[in-house]
């Protein structure tokens, strides 16, 4: 039971987290696509107009994905491998020295760059310890 209780915690994290930057950069569009046109990484630059239209939008549908339990363990796997991406995209920025605006939406895009980085390994660790308990929690559970 608490293995299915901690995959409820953290699939309601991510969901709250998920439901609150999609809708954000959905409001703020216009924002967000400026700051994803001026990335130092050429090609996020010129996909900017389709990717300020995906990112959000998948966040949203990742956050409907993680409230449905047969989904679960496919939408922690998509998120695992967003917060990777983000990841690799923040130690771009980070490498660049070039000072950029964050592109998280709301309260967010207040935290630093090293903030950043910590907060988006400590989701993708949420990701990967949800996968975790999923696999083994509901593998358990069809044995018996």
């Amino acid at each position: 039971m608490k293995k299915k209780l901690l995959i409820e915690i953290i699939a309601s994290l991510l969901i709250i987290l998920f439901l609150y930057t999609g809708i954000t950069k959905l409001i703020e569009h216009a924002t967000f696509r400026y700051q994803l046109s001026i990335s130092p990484w050429s090609l996020l630059a010129s996909w900017s107009g389709i990717v300020s239209w995906v990112l959000p939008i998948g966040e949203v549908l990742l956050a409907a994905m993680l409230l449905i339990t047969a989904c679960r363990k496919t939408a922690f796997i998509a998120s695992a491998i967003l917060f990777a991406g983000f990841l690799v995209y923040l130690g771009m920025l980070l490498g660049s020295g070039t000072k950029l605006p964050c592109t998280c939406g709301g309260i967010i895009s207040s935290m630093s760059w090293n903030a950043h980085v910590w907060f988006d390994a400590a989701c993708l660790l949420l990701c990967m310890t949800g996968i975790w308990l999923v696999h083994n929690t509901y593998r358990i559970l069809n044995q018996h």
